[in-house]
């Protein structure tokens, strides 16, 4: 385990899956933590649950989406907490549709909190980052990890808009990093298939599409990555914990993938 010990860390989509174990990890490494989401009743159980540990813990229950919500989401956590040292840009969503059936609001709903809301959110925390002081001297003011995608690499069978959401993450951590380094460090995630509630819905929905049973197009997803097992969400979790960390304190621009092996580049 690393240590966080006073470090401010702000993650979206923090209810479940990936966000909860990347709360999760940031507070047994000491972090004290704002846990974003859409889902009152889920945020609320994930917030409890560490806070029992002892942690301070701020919970917003805010639309990423809606005008405003960004620059509302930096005030309260700063409110609250006097600055922000780590962005974890995690929410997203997705709908699994073939090329030709994808509509325009398909598109919308995947682009505004994958791409839109991260960009905004992302712009408004620098904004924070860049007034406030270092934790320590010659180290950056702030960090910002987005979540992209496998997908945002090479292009996916029914999964168009959201392969070029997690594209659109991936270019803008780097555009990102470039402007606002040596001050903010910006660097992405990109998982490979891991197991959440999210992939519960792929599996569904590609299933319906292919007239297969469900379960199965996790299962060969699964069977195929080269480590041997599905990912979970404490694998993502690991590599989040490195890039908040004073270890990373010299990496910017980057796009990880943490998927065992799927993609190699």
């Amino acid at each position: 385990m690393r240590d966080l010990s006073g470090c401010v860390a702000v993650v979206t989509g923090a209810a479940r899956g990936i966000g909860a174990a990347i709360a999760q990890r940031y507070a047994s490494e000491g972090a004290k933590l704002v846990l974003v989401d859409i889902e009152q009743e889920a945020l609320n159980k994930t917030a409890d649950a560490i806070k029992e540990k002892g942690v301070e813990v701020l919970s917003v229950n805010l639309d990423l989406t809606k005008p405003g919500a960004a620059k509302s989401l930096v005030a309260e956590s700063v409110e609250k907490f006097s600055r922000i040292d780590v962005l974890v840009n995690n929410a997203g969503v997705i709908r699994v549709k073939p090329f030709l059936d994808t509509t325009e609001e398909d598109w919308d709903y995947i682009h505004d909190i994958n791409a839109r809301a991260l960009f905004f959110v992302m712009q408004a925390t620098a904004k924070q980052m860049l007034q406030q002081s270092p934790r320590s001297n010659g180290r950056p003011l702030g960090k910002i990890i987005n979540m992209a995608s496998v997908a945002g690499r090479t292009g996916r069978k029914f999964m168009g808009a959201y392969s070029a959401s997690k594209a659109a993450v991936i270019m803008t951590t780097q555009t990102a990093a470039s402007e606002l380094a040596p001050r903010v460090t910006v660097n992405s995630i990109c998982p490979g298939p891991v197991d959440t509630d999210m992939w519960i819905k792929i599996d569904k929905e590609w299933a319906a599409i292919e007239g297969r049973p469900v379960g199965s197009v996790w299962k060969d997803r699964a069977n195929a990555v080269p480590m041997g097992r599905g990912e979970q969400p404490t694998d993502v979790a690991a590599m989040a914990s490195f890039l908040a960390s004073e270890d990373s304190d010299f990496i910017t621009g980057q796009s990880y993938h943490v998927d065992g092996g799927v993609l190699m580049l």
